[in-house]
């Protein structure tokens, strides 16, 4: 009779164990809580609600790496693997528009200008950005292809108006890859200012496609 009884009470401990074991893993030290996602990391505030929400998202902070090689690097300066103000700019404002149409409006929420109205503050990074090439053309190199437009490690942090973190993200992006047969990573195209800001709209838009289906 006993050891009839153990067997179902020994099953129940291991079951016990388990599950406690994937709740430490999915506990952060910020409070937040894993959730599964196509990128490599979200982490949210347990029902966390944007429905009708404010949020300010402030301009991106960018870490410059050195990440492609090329024949034509000794003619360039580093500045011009880094982008001036202008193109800062327009990096902002793709990132919010993406931001916007991906998460804030589904959910009624929308971008404010002005941080001290603004129930929530989006501080977003570009970590270890790289461009395969210079956006501005040179003599020494007019035509340069290349198999994808550049290289960042996409991060984010929304924080409330108290300053806690409410949600995290981050992904490692390949921005414009181009997979095919032709090569060993892929096929190779055209780099131009055109190209690199269609394609880093389009991964934006992606990624913050993901970013939608993890807080569902």
């Amino acid at each position: 009779m006993h050891k009839l009884l153990y067997l179902p009470l020994f099953l129940f401990s291991v079951i016990l164990a388990a599950c406690s074991q994937q709740t430490a893993v999915a506990e952060r030290s910020d409070g937040l809580q894993a959730r599964p996602s196509q990128l490599d990391e979200v982490a949210a505030a347990f029902a966390l609600d944007l429905g009708g929400a404010r949020v300010y998202i402030a301009p991106a902070e960018i870490e410059y790496s050195k990440r492609f090689s090329s024949p034509f690097r000794r003619h360039y300066r580093e500045k011009d693997y880094q982008l001036d103000l202008r193109e800062r700019q327009r990096l902002d404002a793709l990132l919010a528009q993406a931001f916007t149409e991906k998460l804030l409006k589904p959910r009624n929420a929308r971008q404010v200008l002005e941080q001290v109205e603004a129930d929530y503050t989006l501080s977003i990074s570009l970590q270890r950005f790289s461009l395969a090439a210079p956006l501005e053309p040179s003599p020494w190199a007019w035509r340069i292809y290349t198999e994808q437009s550049a290289y960042a490690e996409l991060k984010g942090t929304l924080y409330n108006r108290d300053g806690s973190a409410v949600m995290h993200f981050r992904d490692r992006r390949d921005i414009g890859e181009n997979l095919g047969s032709a090569g060993p990573g892929g096929r190779l195209q055209r780099f131009t200012n055109v190209t690199f800001w269609s394609d880093l709209r389009v991964d934006m838009r992606r990624a913050f496609a993901s970013l939608d289906k993890s807080l569902l």
